[in-house]
């Protein structure tokens, strides 16, 4: 246990320093860039008649930052699997590995946990940075409002808005198609965000471990688009009722797909364990 854990805590600072710390850094920065130009772009639209004053959770959705997340996350799975397959291509590596004085099982879980540690580290950042924002990037708007004059009739003309919202950073992750299904409030969208990544972080190890037959690979990677599709399912859902007006709720089909993903993820770690005690490779 001792050693899986220095291995794990090797493979996690070596994958940061090399990968992460560019994929967070690059996503961040441009997201960031998102947010505050969209929000400077509009900061003149209360000189009309319409009242367009956005919420937080309306900036986030707006600007395109989910969908820099969900690039960052895919680059970073991408990343992870080239990390270990390296292990095969590298003679350095594979090398290592066999010189390691513990079990090739340990070397998975090992692998396994690192690579949790790196999502749950990308999910953390981007957690604090939309926090901090949500400070300068509503106060921005509320500045707005009260230097705003909006002429609503001949005879109505309002002046000194008070847009301050008492609540607003907690409606923004309620609201909020990118905030509510990345960083859910409920044990329902945990159990699906969750339970999908497992599924998909058990898939793309047991990929980049695993080179002996091309089909396993195949149906690995499916596995990894599976745990994506069920992390993301409550995005589908909104973006369904907003563009077809349908009225689909999230349980009790999230339950069923989060049950069937831990059990899919689970039957994926146990085989991949199984096979690694039969093989003398890895």
């Amino acid at each position: 246990m001792k050693n899986m854990l220095k291995l794990s805590n090797y493979l996690f600072g070596w994958f940061f320093h090399k990968y992460e710390r560019f994929i967070l850094a690059i996503s961040i920065f441009i997201s960031t860039i998102l947010l505050l130009i969209g929000n400077l772009n509009n900061r003149d639209m209360y000189n009309h008649i319409a009242i367009e004053f956005r919420t937080y959770d309306l900036v986030v959705d707006y600007s395109g930052a989910g969908f820099v997340f969900l690039l960052g996350l895919i680059i970073l799975f991408v990343s992870l699997f080239i990390q270990m397959n390296s292990f095969y291509t590298n003679g350095k590596g594979m090398y290592s590995i066999f010189t390691l004085p513990m079990k090739r099982n340990q070397v998975f879980m090992a692998f396994f946990i690192s690579a949790i540690a790196s999502i749950m580290l990308y999910f953390l950042v981007w957690l604090v940075v939309v926090v901090v924002l949500y400070f300068p990037i509503s106060s921005m708007y509320e500045k707005a409002a009260a230097k705003a004059v909006l002429y609503i009739s001949e005879q109505v003309t309002l002046r000194d808005l008070d847009a301050s919202i008492t609540n607003g950073f907690f409606l923004a992750f309620q609201r909020s198609t990118f905030l509510s299904t990345c960083f859910p409030s409920s044990w329902v969208q945990c159990l699906a965000l969750w339970s999908g990544m497992f599924l998909a972080t058990v898939s793309v190890v047991f990929a980049g471990l695993y080179n002996e037959f091309i089909f396993i690979r195949v149906v690995l990677f499916i596995g990894v688009l599976g745990g994506f599709a069920v992390s993301f399912y409550q995005a589908w859902i909104l973006f369904g009722n907003y563009f077809f007006y349908s009225g689909k709720t999230l349980m009790p089909t999230s339950v069923f797909l989060s049950i069937g993903a831990v059990l899919v993820g689970a039957t994926l770690l146990y085989v991949a364990l199984y096979k690694l005690k039969r093989r003398k490779d890895i």
